[in-house]
């Protein structure tokens, strides 16, 4: 697509078991990574795919980095948004996709560009689910309509901290902005979705000791409410998707949950939401 006079790309996943017009999963990669190596960070989405019968949208950033709202990593003002919005009306167009089960989902600066997407464009996004990225300190302001979200962190992660900070701790120079602490940036999608429900609580199977992590998840409000919000609280767990890629050493950004299956974990969530 040419967006702004600039090119941009991305990768469609149709299954055969896609019933058309399908449900469609919008993936973003982290930042530094591409289009072509978020299925295989995940652990396997397309997969799933196959399974489920939904598609799967592998867009491309432009210099591998989002324009998620944080200023300290915009090098351009690149309408990352807008390229977004126009690649949903154009698969909407094809009569490839059902534009009112859109979900998008992703990891770190894929994460934080979800939830921004969905800040600015709830009448498009059906739910949202982030995987190692909490919320921004550039969000705190913004007020969106309810977006149902599901959080997936790791109280390990040694990139965006459990306890808020530096984005990038002691790993990454560069300033990448900050994040609130993981318990307030629950706060802040309850106050956006206007939810006042008290949590359901649970714990999940140690299926894997050896990953040295345990899985708590906090749910809020009726689970086909777009006011949803759920937490996933991986302790021990990294910068890493649920049983996906450990794609870097531990020693840098811990350890992989092996608990769950974090993308159908991700999909059994989208799975009964839908725009009205």
């Amino acid at each position: 697509m040419v967006i702004d006079g600039m090119n941009r790309r991305y990768y469609i996943y149709r299954p055969e078991s896609a019933t058309l017009p399908a449900p469609l999963v919008l993936a973003f990669h982290g930042g530094g990574g591409d289009a072509e190596g978020t299925d295989r960070c995940a652990g396997g989405l397309a997969k799933l795919a196959d399974e489920k019968g939904f598609i799967v949208v592998y867009p491309d950033a432009i210099d591998k980095q989002w324009n998620d709202g944080r200023k300290e990593i915009s090098k351009a003002n690149y309408d990352d948004v807008g390229f977004v919005s126009k690649l949903i009306d154009r698969l909407n167009a094809q009569g490839l996709i059902d534009p009112k089960r859109v979900y998008a989902t992703g990891i770190s600066n894929g994460g934080f560009f979800s939830q921004y997407l969905a800040l600015q464009k709830p009448e498009k996004i059906a739910a949202v689910a982030t995987v190692a990225a909490s919320v921004s300190t550039a969000f705190l302001g913004i007020k969106g309509n309810p977006v149902p979200i599901m959080m997936l962190l790791g109280t390990k992660d040694t990139l965006v901290p459990w306890e808020g900070g530096k984005i990038g701790g002691k790993i990454l120079r560069n300033c990448r902005g900050e994040v609130i602490p993981a318990r307030k940036a629950v706060q802040f999608w309850l106050a956006n979705n206007k939810n006042n429900a008290k949590p359901n609580c649970s714990e999940l199977e140690d299926k894997d000791p050896s990953d040295n992590s345990r899985v708590f998840v906090e749910q809020y409000g009726e689970p086909d409410s777009a006011k949803e919000v759920v937490l996933y609280e991986i302790r021990g767990g990294g910068h890493t998707w649920p049983d996906g890629q450990q794609y870097f050493p531990k020693a840098l950004i811990g350890p992989v949950c092996r608990d769950f299956d974090g993308n159908l974990a991700i999909w059994n969530f989208f799975e009964r939401h839908k725009l009205n």
